[in-house]
Order: structure tokens, then sequence, then C-alpha cells
């Protein structure tokens, strides 16, 4: 298992970021817009918790091409304690693909005053292939630290245009 972390401090309130983050044009905005995502669907959405659909566009190796495929998708089953500023969330794989790799994590938001923030991600990814474990989870390293500079990009555009 590969535990992968950041953090960054964002230019709004706790409360403004939970209403952006939570907006659902955002949430398409992102996926589609900022992560060139080949599909997003919403199968829930509620005050507390949301499932998504998606297909992002990978780079992988060649090793893992043969096994995962050209078309991966996943649904996002999360929830939300905004009170809490906490954000959990798993990867949930469907069909043939489900349990290739597995991954879950948290986002954590907390006051830093002067109308700022400080989000704390935390990733835990398990490859769950023998022999192939360790280049799953270093994949998903690469990708999610790729997306955090994309996604963190455009939450700063987002809330600035606010």
């Amino acid at each position: 298992m590969k535990q992968i972390t950041n953090s960054w401090t964002l230019p709004c309130t706790p409360e403004q970021y939970w209403d952006l983050y939570l907006d659902p044009e955002y949430s398409r905005a992102l996926y589609m817009e900022a992560l060139g995502f080949a599909a997003y669907q919403v199968l829930h959405s509620d005050d507390t918790s949301r499932k998504l659909r998606l297909q992002p566009k990978l780079s992988l190796p060649g090793p893992l091409v043969k096994i995962v495929g050209d078309a991966f998708s996943y649904e996002q089953h999360a929830t939300v304690d905004r009170k809490g500023g906490v954000w959990t969330w798993k990867m949930v794989q469907p069909g043939d693909k489900k349990g290739i790799v597995s991954s879950n994590g948290t986002i954590r938001i907390t006051d830093a005053g002067a109308g700022q923030c400080v989000r704390r991600d935390e990733v835990f990814a398990t490859g769950n292939i023998f022999g192939i474990g360790s280049l799953l989870e270093s994949t998903v390293e690469k990708e999610v630290r790729a997306t955090w500079d994309k996604e963190i990009a455009f939450f700063k555009r987002r809330i600035a245009a606010r």
C-alpha cells in the first residue's frame, strides 16, 4: 500500500471552499475540462454524499495497458462532513476490472485565518495484482500528483472568479 499526501493553502474560507467544491457545475467542469476525463456521470448527489461514474484518460506503462485496458472507469463514492471539514471517498471498480487497484482517501479543510483555508489530502492506493502491485501503486501516485496540480490550479481560478 502506498500513502500519498499533500497540502495547500487556498485563498478562501472553509465555507467558501465547500460551497465551490460541492457545486455540481464545478464538479462537472473539474473532471471534464480541467482534468480532461473521457466520461463523467452523477449517479447520486445530496447534501452529505455523492456517487460519480468516471472515466479518466490515463497514461499507463505498457504492462498495465494490457491489464487495465484503454477504457478504465470507476465509481467514486464520497461523503462530506462540512462541519467537521472532511470529504471521505473511495474508488469502486465495476465489472471485470474490479480489484486491480484499490484507493481511498480524505480531503480535510481547516481554517487558516485571514480568509484562507488549508486543504490536506491523504490517498491510500493498493495494487492488487501479484508481481506488478508496486508498479500499479507508483502509477497511481504519479496520476494523483498530476491531478492535484491541475485541480488546485483550477480551483484557484474558479474561487478568484467568484
